[in-house]
């Protein structure tokens, strides 16, 4: 039994498929699902899908497939949709210098106070459970987009750990620093406006259109969704250590292969 999709129009050339208004491990797998039924369909006009924590984007060309003629077909594949229980995911251990001076400047020039702090205040914990918290569970990564690079990864388990968006958005971010809003961790890949909590800065590019690294090979952009995420915590030394590696294109990423699967409901 498929659930339910709500067709919506994105502009003129693609379509988005949604399902529900919550994120969820297993919407998140339906979206997977639906997207190798369509990838597999191979229908001409299909130009490239985008998946989402709860919805398939759906670029299309309206001279070889009509709005209509497209809904029918995803209407048809999920009539049909086999349920996914398990899926391909590779677990990247993410090294994080956690409230790193360069987030404590971006709070400061913007007139709020330190995020670990503000953190540990809001959840009831002090500075190092925050840390911890974060950094004790693997996270999903079920949507990338809005800027190259960027990420959008849930926690797997309970992590116990929130905090909402800034009142006002920052007018700009640190790259490479790792934030939080709601239990959704993000990345800015390059200098730009930001509401999230600031948690600490990566010292390794996940996005670098030179493509210095062989992890790059296939592409600028490494989060792939269906990724799963390990935060490492590591001080000043570490940071500076691995920067050098990575700029050098000689750091050596931690990423297994690996399969996360369903549990039954």
């Amino acid at each position: 039994m498929s659930p339910a999709a709500t067709f919506r129009s994105l502009g003129d050339l693609a379509l988005c498929v949604e399902f529900g208004d919550r994120i969820d491990l297993a919407v998140n797998f339906t979206v997977l699902a639906l997207d190798r039924a369509l990838t597999s369909a191979g229908a001409p006009g299909v130009r490239e899908t985008v998946p989402t924590h709860r919805s398939l984007g759906v670029v299309y060309d309206p001279v070889l497939i009509h709005r209509r003629e497209l809904e029918s077909l995803i209407e048809g594949l999920l009539d049909e949709l086999v349920e996914l229980t398990e899926f391909p995911s590779r677990l990247v251990t993410i090294p994080i210098w956690y409230d790193d001076p360069w987030s404590q400047e971006c709070a400061r020039a913007h007139g709020v106070g330190n995020n670990i702090d503000y953190l540990a205040r809001s959840n009831g914990v002090d500075r190092d459970e925050v840390i911890d918290r974060h950094s004790r569970v693997v996270h999903w990564v079920s949507a990338v987009g809005f800027q190259p690079g960027t990420y959008q990864a849930v926690p797997l388990g309970e992590m116990g750990l929130t905090g909402p968006k800034y009142e006002r958005p920052r007018k700009w971010t640190d790259p490479g620093i790792v934030c939080l809003a709601g239990s959704i961790t993000s990345y800015y890949p390059v200098r730009s406006p930001g509401g999230y909590q600031l948690l600490g800065r990566t010292p390794v590019d996940l996005f670098d259109p030179a493509r210095r690294n062989p992890v790059f090979a296939d592409g600028p952009v490494l989060p792939k969704v269906g990724d799963r995420h390990r935060y490492q915590p590591i001080d000043a030394d570490e940071y500076h250590a691995i920067r050098e590696l990575v700029t050098a294109g000689e750091y050596e990423y931690l990423i297994e292969d690996g399969v996360q699967r369903l549990e039954p409901a």
